[in-house]
């Protein structure tokens, strides 16, 4: 059963225990379903941070990846020795 289906039952549990006259347990119910709606928000909502987070940083190193290319690219036209490309596509280059 999925989380909404979950909530749903609890609900209906809730519901149940008001109609038979035992609001101690509907409400006990209740809350109990609030408080999972709350945590199934909190938990999509990391989530979702979670993905731009990644996001943010795949195109932080695209840009890092472009940089020591181009870095590359620029010293082994101009000739440079083989231990100035090696730093150059192992460490990058400075800012």
């Amino acid at each position: 059963m999925d989380a909404a289906g979950a909530l749903a039952n609890l609900l209906q549990i809730a519901q149940r225990a008001l109609v038979d006259g035992d609001p101690a347990l509907a409400e006990r119910y209740a809350k109990a379903v609030s408080a999972l709606a709350r945590a199934e928000r909190d938990v999509d909502e990391a989530r979702a941070f979670g993905r731009a987070a990644l996001e943010e940083d795949d195109e932080e190193f695209r840009a890092e990846v472009r940089r020591r290319l181009a870095a590359f690219v620029e010293a082994d036209l101009a000739d440079a020795p083989a231990e100035v490309l090696e730093r150059i596509a192992l460490e990058g280059v400075d800012p």
